[in-house]
């Protein structure tokens, strides 16, 4: 793979990631970052008489009272803030329908994906150098996010995934945790096959989910399991 075509994924990736929080802040309802934002002005504004008050020798009740708020909408406004850049995302499939019940193996590959993403360039390169399809052309659009989803055969993702397995060793940057998620993707994507059914692989920003959201709030084509 050409250094132009690693920088491809890279990009893909990162503009995927970008859209995702994007349109995730968007369909937030707005006035709930503003609660904050008017929340820390109000408490910095009774901060500061509330040290002068204190270093005056009386009561320091308001100064305990508007510290604890301050540091509270603080902290909410730096995580706002500070969001985009906390995000763990990881690469886990999508099937067409679903393949199992809640809770069972076909979920395996849903709770991993973080070391797939991380070295998703490395990984692309190894599917080059071993004549196959390349992992990133079966994803990441998500119709959740109002983008297409396309679906591919499971079996030819398999190939790919077992032809990755085996060249692993060769791989020439840190692989901590790839054989790990390629083993969890190669066991659902095979159940996939043998019912025939298609996929897709998806970007999920958190490396952990929380189901109730995945499963109550999240109306998509298709299942993660």
């Amino acid at each position: 793979m050409s250094a132009a075509a690693r920088e491809l994924v890279s990009t893909r990736l990162a503009d995927q990631r970008r859209h995702q929080i994007r349109l995730t802040r968007k369909r937030m309802t707005w006035w709930i970052p503003l609660i904050f934002v008017v929340g820390l002005c109000v408490t910095v504004y009774g901060l500061v008489p509330s040290i002068v008050v204190y270093r005056e020798g009386r009561s320091a009740g308001h100064l305990v009272l508007f510290g604890v708020f301050t540091v509270f909408f603080g902290w909410a406004v730096g995580l706002w803030l500070l969001g985009p850049f906390l995000f763990r995302p990881r690469i886990v499939p999508c099937f067409a329908r679903e393949l199992g019940p809640y809770g069972g193996e076909t979920m395996t590959a849903f709770r991993r994906g973080r070391a797939l993403y991380r070295e998703s360039a490395a990984v692309d390169r190894l599917a080059e150098n071993l004549g196959v399809k390349p992992l990133s052309a079966f994803g990441f659009g998500d119709d959740y996010y109002e983008q297409e989803i396309r679906w591919h055969p499971a079996s030819e993702g398999l190939t790919t995934i077992e032809a990755l397995q085996r060249g692993l060793a060769s791989l020439t940057v840190p692989s901590r945790g790839v054989a790990e998620d390629l083993q969890a993707l190669a066991s659902v994507v095979r159940t996939a096959a043998e019912q025939s059914v298609d996929f897709s692989l998806v970007l999920r920003l958190h490396a952990k989910d929380s189901m109730q959201v995945v499963r109550t709030r999240e109306v998509r084509q298709g299942s993660f399991w």
